[in-house]
């Protein structure tokens, strides 16, 4: 099933995330590590909506939703171009929370966790 949205610039990191995942080994390893279902729910500049279910809890695995976001054990909502940015590093977690860019619903130390499992699942060079 593909996790890529027409519209979202977020759309080929959620699909190398899932490449990412699909290495079982690594995904298991994130499972250790976050233990949560986490919910990214991303906005685009024509104010489409849409979320992704980020399963660490059981089987490491990320599909896309269509509807409603479900709950999970952490929810992520911000914006398309702020996800990119967070994804790329090009800004940290804790800017985007502070200057309202990133809201945070449930166990919020489940999302500073989420990080390093980002880091460890991008398939791009390290320089």
């Amino acid at each position: 099933m593909s996790v890529e949205v027409d519209g979202f610039n977020a759309s080929p990191l959620f699909k190398e995330l899932n490449d990412g995942l699909a290495d079982k080994a690594k995904a298991q390893e994130a499972v250790k590590a976050v233990n949560a279902i986490i919910v990214i729910t991303l906005k685009n500049k024509e104010g489409k909506e849409q979320s992704w279910v980020l399963d660490l809890k059981k089987d490491g695995t990320l599909a896309k939703v269509d509807g409603a976001a479900p709950k999970g054990d952490v929810q992520l909502i911000l914006k398309d171009v702020d996800f990119v940015k967070l994804a790329n590093n090009k800004v940290n977690g804790q800017k985007l929370f502070m200057n309202g860019k990133l809201k945070v619903k449930g166990n919020m130390m489940k999302a500073t966790a989420i990080e390093a499992v980002f880091k460890k699942l991008d398939p791009r060079p390290k320089l």
